[in-house]
């Protein structure tokens, strides 16, 4: 239940920081925050990862919504095992960013995108993706070391 809860969080908080994006910070406006190491800016990303496909709003929805779904149904394998802790850490950082970003799509038409790093200044990240990166090198090291078949 724990594991469900976090991407339900991660969800919902992420909600909500891009409602506060939308409605108070203007498209590509620029504010510097924790000494300039990163800078908060609003920017619609209409494509997949660094806007790849963004002339093809329909079909990156359609591949979102399948990914999400394969994804739903591994987290649904995996939570009832016992053990697994790190696999299911991994997959619900994994559902709880791509349900956001999916939900930005069907919903907006776009990814609600708001901060980049210094040293990746051209990048527009969301916390969201953040979690699916961290998810996806989590989940590829426990399919590399696992012992038993999911």
């Amino acid at each position: 239940m724990i594991y469900l809860s976090l991407a339900g969080i991660i969800f919902v908080a992420e909600l909500f920081i891009k409602n506060y994006i939308e409605k108070n910070k203007k498209m590509n406006e620029e504010e510097e925050i924790l000494g300039g190491k990163i800078t908060l800016t609003r920017y619609h990303n209409k494509g997949a990862m660094l806007n790849f496909m963004e002339k093809n709003t329909k079909l990156v929805i359609f591949i979102s919504g399948i990914l999400l779904g394969n994804l739903l149904l591994l987290f649904g394998m995996v939570i009832p095992k016992k053990g697994n802790k790190v696999l299911k850490l991994a997959l619900a950082l994994l559902v709880g960013g791509a349900a956001s970003n999916v939900f930005d799509r069907v919903n907006r038409g776009y990814v609600v995108d708001y901060f980049s790093f210094k040293w990746l200044k051209n990048v527009v990240f969301n916390i969201a993706d953040l979690f699916i990166i961290v998810g996806s090198i989590l989940t590829a090291i426990c399919m590399f070391f696992r012992k038993e078949k999911l």
